[in-house]
């Protein structure tokens, strides 16, 4: 090997090694914020983290908490906000979190749900630019098409329906009366999706509910 090709062979080492060794940026949210679409990568359900390329981010997110913090009951109430789209830019991120305020209160998570805005913070504690949106929906959040949703909110082609999972049937105090399709659903998908929808009744509901279950 003469000087010239290890002089070449040198330099491709050193450029190589000056490039960082990621490409791609991890994406995470507190367990109270859902990732309900990317227009980078395709979701089927909602997630709490997700990966993505460099370059620019266009996001759905949401809010979604017990309306008390504190509580460990199983049939406490849930509290969600409307869709937020976040617009972005990534480059040599590793990892981007994203933060909201310290809510304590079932007043503060009522307050915050109706006003949602969200910070993202890099690896370093600094903080990444970030423009939002809230996107108001019509509707039920348990059926609502959320990478259909974000293609319309910013423009471009539709991504075609992914199937309800489990993870999509998030708690809603939405009043829109809408007809449930469940043929799809597995058994233990309908169990699921029946004890959260009583979860999300109110008392006088779930009387209701359980007189017309006994045939009363």
């Amino acid at each position: 090997m003469n000087i010239k090709t290890s002089a070449i062979i040198a330099g491709v080492i050193f450029t190589s090694m000056s490039v960082p060794s990621w490409a791609e940026t991890n994406l995470q949210t507190p367990s109270n914020v859902e990732i309900l679409a990317t227009k980078a990568v395709y979701l089927k359900n909602t997630q709490h983290q997700v990966t993505l390329p460099a370059g620019q981010q266009q996001l759905l997110v949401r809010f979604d908490s017990p309306e008390n913090p504190h509580s460990t009951g199983q049939t406490m109430g849930y509290v969600n906000s409307s869709p937020v789209l976040l617009r972005f830019k990534l480059d040599d991120q590793a990892t981007v979190t994203v933060k909201i305020p310290r809510l304590d209160t079932p007043q503060e998570i009522n307050r915050f749900a109706k006003q949602p805005y969200f910070k993202l913070y890099n690896d370093d504690g600094s903080q990444l630019a970030l423009e939002q949106k809230v996107i108001p929906m019509t509707g039920s959040p348990l059926f609502t098409d959320y990478n259909k949703l974000l293609n319309e909110s910013v423009g471009e082609a539709v991504v075609p329906v992914a199937m309800v999972t489990n993870k999509q049937m998030s708690h809603s105090k939405s009043t829109a009366v809408t007809s449930i399709d469940t043929t799809h659903l597995t058994a233990q998908q309908t169990d699921q999706l029946l004890q959260q929808l009583y979860q999300q009744a109110n008392k006088e509901q779930r009387k209701k509910f359980i007189r017309w279950a006994l045939e009363l």
